[in-house]
């Protein structure tokens, strides 16, 4: 066996994936449609790094690999990349048969493959045979590449219409937050463009050695993030829609101060029925148009009946809603950040900043305290 630094790191990649996919599919924490094609990818991209490996270190020779072990694992990670994301923006849309034609490039060339694998075990020597088999891998390689890009751009193109359907804020529906699902997909795009210059090279000039390292390691790179964030997003997901089905099932109103002035009296209404503080991306601007008021006014108005600016008296509203979660036992396995989340903030470190400004305490030093003297 050769083993050396870099395909010492495929192999701890590969370990990871598959150790990571056993550990998913058991888990009946992570049972869903989307999770189920990510770990399908997760496999595929394991175990296509696992073919590279027995070769790259001597294991196998090439031609035992593509006799024996070779699948055309390049062209079914598109469409399982497609289904992972359609599957997580919207759980409850079924798989459609044109979704699922998606796997024909998979299954054409996997036919091929044992076809050729069946040719040779039968003792097939024909030089025809085998020039045959490495055009068929030239063209899956590129056919998947092209592949690949195709359905990159359409998945970045069906986000931007995804946010673009959830800028309106909804009591009923927990937004989800994909920064980290444009971030994946820029770095596929990244890797994609990497694979087809190696591919180009090694397709079209031969003669120069072409090192697919880099791919590979990329690929180990992108396992580990695929697994960890991917799983990572959907276990907050999860525990903010449960928190926010308890938000809307236990949500009282407050009543107002009749004494107060009227916007106030308006906006407090906001706050308490329709709770807009848990939008994260809400504004003074958008306030003030709810409420048919510029934005100067509404400013001097709070800062005249209450004394506050318009972000710490939102900031009040949004701490009492993570205070009341903290406190709760029904949620004390539930990850800080989706609590922070959940109570309007728009990322980990604004929760904690201002939560310790305002209390004193982080939030997992409250959540304890209350919790130990419930």
């Amino acid at each position: 066996m050769d083993l050396n630094i870099y395909n010492s790191l495929f192999l701890a990649g590969i370990v990871q994936g598959f150790v990571f996919v056993i550990a998913v599919l058991f888990s009946k924490k992570y049972r869903s449609k989307s999770n189920y094609f990510l770990i399908g990818l997760i496999f595929c991209l394991s175990l296509s790094n696992l073919n590279y490996f027995l070769s790259d270190a001597g294991i196998i020779s090439v031609n035992q690999l593509y006799i024996y072990l070779y699948l055309p694992l390049a062209s079914i990670i598109p469409p399982l990349l497609y289904l992972y994301v359609r599957t997580f923006l919207y759980p409850q849309k079924k798989v459609a048969l044109g979704e699922k034609l998606l796997f024909l490039p998979f299954a054409i060339f996997l036919v091929l493959t044992f076809v050729f694998r069946i040719g040779k075990l039968i003792g097939e020597t024909q030089p025809e045979f085998d020039t045959f088999f490495g055009f068929i891998l030239n063209l899956h390689e590129i056919l998947s590449v092209t592949y690949t890009f195709i359905v990159l751009s359409i998945l970045l193109i069906t986000i931007i219409r995804y946010e673009k359907q959830q800028q309106s804020f909804g009591l009923a529906t927990v937004r989800k937050r994909l920064n980290w699902l444009k971030i994946t997909l820029t770095l596929l795009f990244i890797l994609t463009f990497l694979w087809g210059f190696l591919v180009y090279k090694n397709i079209f000039i031969p003669e120069v050695f072409t090192s697919f390292y880099l791919l590979w390691l990329g690929l180990s790179v992108l396992i580990y993030w695929l697994g960890h964030i991917g799983i990572y997003q959907f276990g907050i997901l999860e525990e903010r829609k449960k928190i926010r089905a308890h938000t809307v099932k236990n949500k009282k109103t407050k009543p107002s101060k009749s004494t107060r002035n009227e916007h106030i009296i308006a906006l407090e209404k906001l706050l308490h029925e329709d709770k807009i503080y848990l939008d994260s991306s809400l504004t003074l601007e958008s306030v003030a148009q709810k409420l048919n008021l510029s934005t100067s006014y509404l400013s001097r108005v709070l800062n005249a009946e209450l004394q506050a600016s318009f972000t710490e008296y939102l900031n009040s509203f949004r701490i009492n809603e993570a205070q009341n979660y903290l406190r709760n036992p029904e949620f004390s396995k539930y990850t800080i950040v989706a609590i922070g989340l959940e109570a309007g903030f728009n990322s980990k470190s604004a929760f904690f900043n201002v939560f310790k400004k305002v209390t004193g305490k982080t939030p997992l030093e409250f959540k304890k305290e209350h919790l130990r003297s419930a």
